[in-house]
């Protein structure tokens, strides 16, 4: 079911409604359009508030992050983060430049030593920072009272390696490798099989010395095989020499994310912060017999504590981007051959139209993704789509944003 997301007369958030219910309020006069895209319109009075719990599950990615908001056994809103992935390259270019301009400017005195915040405690690198407060963003925007936050801390856990019935009689009733251990293996040998070396294949976790000859379930028997070596491993055709490997306890400490205390500091001003381990997301999903997707994932993050069942739909699905609304940027890294250095324009106005804008047109809604030389604005290339427009024919809905959500059924 699709919802329409409600705000008060101050401001907070309210539980969803039907958009029937939104399309009375709006004719009524009752209520007005707060935003576009998800669709959220505001409360001309002030209501009561009296909200039902809301819960939240993030899938927290270097790359990609996953969402899922839960309430009434439903799931309200959910989608997928993608990550900025320049902001390393940004920091070489601005690296650049400045070593660019030192040259030029050779007679000043040195400054470099002034950068003492790159040696003070608990310092995070730019790239980690940015990705870290990108998740606390789209959590603050969301519309919707969100009461409870639940997050993937990390993807094994460590004190269970060796022992794997710490949780008490559910697991000894399966026969099957322990996922935990199965998960921790895979990530030590990097997801590759130690015989033929491949990767991006179905693997499996195998045990060094069998289990009816009295191997244990620990990480030291255990190593990670593709489903074909695995196979001619047991027929005898193939031979495996190792031991196993001990030490992986201070190795999988170092994997751990830079920037999750940082993380959770931020998420904990809006609304409590439980933690949930990989392992587990993984056992419920594979129960459930859903797919491997971030979310799901945060769906079964936000679900997993108290079972509680819920009907997976993308009604509600967005994909989250991110746009600059400014760039420290004065001039183009190269010089132009025979213009020599160019100014460097970025989100120009033209026409009343910026990059990034949300316009109307013939009855599309599209995003600018580009304003050519000529005036022309650039929507995007999709078949039987307008991909280029004059401002004339096009008709301002909603003003660029640093935060974008674009729906499923867009292809914007």
């Amino acid at each position: 079911m699709k919802y329409v997301y409600v705000k008060n007369l101050n401001g907070s958030n309210l539980m969803p409604c039907k958009p029937a219910k939104a399309r009375h309020l709006l004719k009524a006069g009752k209520a007005k359009v707060a935003m576009r895209t998800p669709f959220t319109i505001k409360l001309n009075w002030q209501c009561e508030g009296n909200v039902q719990p809301v819960k939240i599950g993030l899938d927290k990615g270097a790359k990609y992050t996953g969402f899922s908001v839960i309430g009434n056994g439903k799931i309200l809103i959910d989608g997928v983060i993608n990550h900025r992935n320049n902001v390393s390259k940004q920091m070489e270019n601005r690296k650049t430049t400045r070593k660019d301009r030192r040259s030029r400017l050779w007679y000043r005195a040195i400054r470099y030593l002034n950068r003492y915040s790159l040696n003070r405690a608990g310092r995070i690198p730019p790239s980690i920072k940015a990705n870290v407060e990108e998740v606390y963003r789209v959590v603050k925007k969301l519309p919707l009272p969100i009461s409870e936050i639940w997050i993937e801390d990390v993807q094994i856990d460590i004190s269970k390696l060796n022992n794997p019935d710490l949780q008490g009689k559910d697991y000894q009733k399966s026969s099957r490798l322990h996922e935990n251990l199965r998960l921790a293996c895979l990530m030590r040998d990097e997801f590759k099989c130690r015989i033929c070396k491949k990767d991006k294949i179905k693997l499996e976790a195998h045990h060094i010395q069998f289990r009816s000859n009295g191997g244990k379930d620990t990480i030291n028997n255990l190593a990670t095989l593709c489903d074909k070596c695995h196979d001619l491993l047991h027929a005898g055709k193939v031979s495996l020499d190792m031991k196993g490997e001990n030490g992986f306890k201070d190795r999988m400490a170092q994997r751990t994310m830079q920037g999750k205390t940082h993380l959770y500091q931020l998420l904990g001003t809006v609304a409590p912060v439980n933690k949930v381990y990989g392992y587990e997301t993984a056992e419920y999903r594979k129960s459930l017999g859903l797919k491997k997707e971030h979310y799901v994932d945060a769906m079964c993050i936000a679900s997993l504590r108290n079972k509680e069942v819920i009907w997976y739909s993308k009604d509600n699905f967005y994909n989250i981007n991110f746009r600059a609304s400014q760039n420290r940027k004065h001039y183009y890294m190269l010089p132009r051959k025979g213009k020599g250095r160019v100014k460097y324009q970025v989100n120009k106005d033209l026409h009343g139209f910026r990059k990034g804008d949300l316009v109307l047109v013939k009855s599309y809604e599209k995003i600018v993704q580009s304003i050519y030389s000529t005036g022309l604005l650039f929507l995007g290339r999709i078949k039987n789509e307008p991909t280029v427009s004059t401002p004339k024919k096009c008709k301002l809905l909603t003003k660029a944003h640093t935060i974008n959500f674009v729906c499923s059924e867009q292809n914007i």
